[in-house]
C-alpha cells in the first residue's frame, strides 16, 4: 500500500488579548492592517516608504469601516428593540 504524505501550513499564529474590556476600533484596524500587508526589512527604501504609506492609508479606511459598521450595528439593535416596545433600552444603548 502507498501513501502520500500530507502537509499544511496555517501560517503564523498571534493572540491579542485584552483585560476587561474589548478591542478598541484602532486594535481591529490594526490586526487587519498586519494580516493583509508585511513590509521586508530588506525592501528598498524608496518602496518600503511607498508600502509604509500604502499601509497606513489602508489602517485609516478599515478604521473607518470598522466605526461605520458598529455604528449601523448598534442603530439596527436600538430600532429592534424600539419596536419591541423597549425604547428606555434603546436610548440607554445609543448613549454608551
Amino acid at each position: 500500500m502507498q501513501t502520500d504524505k500530507f502537509e499544511i501550513s496555517i501560517g503564523d499564529l498571534g493572540v491579542k488579548t485584552t483585560e476587561n474590556r474589548g478591542h478598541t476600533v484602532e486594535e481591529i484596524a490594526e490586526m487587519a492592517t498586519n494580516k493583509l500587508i508585511s513590509i521586508s526589512d530588506t525592501a528598498d527604501p524608496m518602496v518600503k516608504a511607498q508600502a509604509h504609506a500604502f499601509r497606513d492609508k489602508c489602517k485609516m479606511v478599515i478604521t473607518f469601516y470598522v466605526q461605520e459598521g458598529i455604528k449601523n450595528h448598534i442603530c439596527t439593535v436600538c430600532n429592534k428593540l424600539e419596536k419591541q416596545g423597549h425604547s428606555d433600552l434603546a436610548n440607554i444603548i445609543r448613549r454608551l
